[in-house]
């Protein structure tokens, strides 16, 4: 009876869990499909040989954005290392659930990790190389003064933001398709075999 109590108890918190997670990625999908639904920059001088400074920096600060992971994963976890998951009868269930928190979310986790450190060894260093602060708002991502100029613009720099920006879509894309899509999915399915397990709403 107190182990059937507790079973039930863990599962509670794990469609708690999961719900966070799944809404977790809705967001991040929509929010990663409005930011890069184009290459801003390759656009840019696929339609100007040299376009304006302003045009430049309009479309590098759109692109110029930089993940964190917001995922919940502490029952899980606290099962696993006090031997709680034998609570969870269903061995389907428990299968699952690793394959979900073991696999495809240390996946996210890690290939987010590589996209930020990405962000930080290169947009960044763009941003910072070649932007005036004193031209943008306070939190730094929309043009104050339409004459703003890159500092120490060449055709390299050129080159160098429509390299960076381009590879940073591509990446933060492929991210999306590979790894938070799979475990979105996954998270959905999870949802959908605990309520009918245990009768929950």
């Amino acid at each position: 009876m107190i182990e059937h109590q507790r079973e039930r108890q863990y599962t509670k918190q794990l469609l708690a869990d999961l719900r966070k997670d799944s809404a977790f990625f809705k967001r991040r999908v929509t929010i990663v499909d409005s930011t890069f639904e184009k290459s801003w920059i390759k656009e840019l001088f696929a339609q100007q040989q040299h376009p304006a400074d302003s045009e430049i920096i309009g479309g590098f600060l759109k692109e110029f954005w930089s993940f964190d992971v917001s995922l919940t994963n502490s029952t899980f976890i606290q099962m696993k290392t006090s031997g709680a998951l034998r609570y969870i009868r269903s061995s389907q269930l428990t299968s699952e659930l690793q394959k979900y928190y073991d696999v495809l979310l240390e996946r996210v986790i890690v290939q987010s990790d590589v996209a930020r450190n990405f962000f930080n060894d290169y947009m960044l260093p763009w941003y910072v190389r070649h932007i005036k602060a004193q031209d943008l708002d306070a939190l730094g991502d929309t043009i104050l003064k339409s004459n703003t100029t890159i500092i120490d613009r060449t055709e390299k720099t050129d080159q160098e933001v429509l390299n960076i920006t381009d590879a940073y879509r591509v990446f933060i894309l492929s991210v999306r398709e590979k790894m938070y899509r799979p475990a979105a999915l996954q998270a959905d399915s999870l949802i959908t075999m605990i309520k009918k397990e245990y009768d929950l709403k």
